[in-house]
């Protein structure tokens, strides 16, 4: 092997370097805005007593997203991004990302925050490939190495949205392409340093870390049950696709955006009077299935109705990631066969949670169709 190929300039690296502290920053920030803000808008929520707490269910997913779908309508740049916008930038506008997508991010934060079915990785991927960018344009000249500084700034923002450094490189090389040799050190570099800029402040805990030790699946489980469940996630996550599509013919193009974004949280809205679930990320319903506090029944209606409030959340208009509800998802669709077969056959099943891992990992291949990044990236976040 030439060893020289592998040889990277020193500014180079300490760009990486740079890229990775802004985006974990930055990630924190999302946080914030998101996570704390939503925690604190629902937390008040249920300080109110029924009929009241019920109706602010509705009333602040539809205000909050239709505010959002003012900001959207008044400005039409700002329904530009996530990974596709990066992806479109990388091939088509060497690389170049206009600031006014920062825009973006924070609106969808705060369609995170008021209870939409959307995740936080599509907006800090966006906002990490923006500081790649900005800082690639202020140190490096060539279009290929500006490439490579956006996709270490995508990296950061995966690495710290999913607690996966690993995972963050893999899937960046999935999504947008990297050259091994070339831009492999300066991606991994970024990625690492984002993810621990961004646990050093927020903490070190798994988001699906197992309160027990995983037992080792049995022979059948193995060779039976998890085949199975990659050939059935396939239809299933068409089906998800296909309803994603159909969502979108709902709610009409001649309609006023706003007007679509209201509608969508105003069902989201109803839906969550029933199964608050399915709101924002759901990550807290995942670790009660890790823990055992679901059943099969319960996990079959939480991914209908996750499949049905994330369509209606971006049929509608509304900005976000899809990586978190395909989690979601996932988990949902592991728990129904975990929790199913050990109702049925024990022995076969004595760890049906684990279950719910595997689901995360084929429905992400599924749908995101990345199978081994999904693979490190659940891995990751579960501490496995």
């Amino acid at each position: 092997m030439n060893i020289r190929r592998f040889a990277i300039p020193r500014h180079h690296l300490d760009t990486g370097l740079l890229i990775g502290v802004l985006a974990g920053v930055a990630g924190i920030g999302f946080h914030f805005l998101a996570d704390r803000f939503g925690a604190l808008l629902f937390g008040w929520i249920e300080t109110n007593q029924a009929p009241i707490s019920l109706l602010l269910v509705i009333l602040v997913p539809t205000i909050g997203l239709c505010l959002v779908g003012l900001i959207l309508q008044k400005v039409p740049a700002s329904t530009l991004g996530g990974v596709r916008e990066v992806s479109q930038a990388l091939d088509n506008y060497g690389a170049v990302i206009p600031l006014s997508r920062i825009l973006n991010v924070v609106l969808s934060g705060l369609v995170l925050a008021f209870g939409g079915s959307v995740g936080p990785e599509g907006p800090t991927v966006q906002m990490g490939a923006l500081i790649g960018s900005k800082v690639g344009q202020r140190f490096v000249v060539k279009t290929e190495t500006l490439k490579t500084m956006v996709r270490a700034g995508a990296a950061a923002g995966i690495a710290g949205a999913f607690r996966s450094p690993a995972g963050g490189v893999l899937l960046t090389v999935e999504l947008f392409g990297a050259h091994f040799d070339r831009d492999l050190p300066v991606i991994g570099i970024a990625a690492v340093v984002g993810y621990l800029t961004q646990t050093a402040i927020l903490g070190w805990e798994y988001p699906f870390g197992l309160s027990y030790h995983p037992q080792p699946l049995t022979l059948t489980g193995l060779l039976v049950i998890a085949p199975l469940m990659g050939l059935v996630a396939a239809p299933t996550g068409h089906v998800f696709i296909r309803m994603f599509d159909v969502a979108k013919q709902l709610f009409p193009k001649g309609w006023p955006l706003a007007i679509r974004v209201t509608i969508g949280g105003f069902l989201v809205g109803c839906i969550g009077i029933f199964y608050p679930h399915v709101m924002s990320t759901g990550y807290d319903v995942v670790v009660a299935g890790l823990d055992g506090r679901m059943n099969f029944e319960r996990c079959i209606v939480l991914l209908l109705l996750k499949m049905v409030a994330t369509s209606i959340t971006f049929g509608s208009g509304a900005v976000g990631g899809l990586f978190a509800p395909t989690l979601f998802m996932g988990a949902m669709f592991g728990g129904a066969f975990g929790f199913g077969l050990h109702a049925l056959y024990p022995a076969v099943v004595p760890q049906p949670e684990i279950y719910i891992l595997i689901g995360m990992v084929v429905m992400f291949g599924a749908i995101v169709k990345g199978y081994w990044s999904g693979l490190l990236l659940v891995a990751d976040m579960s501490g496995c």
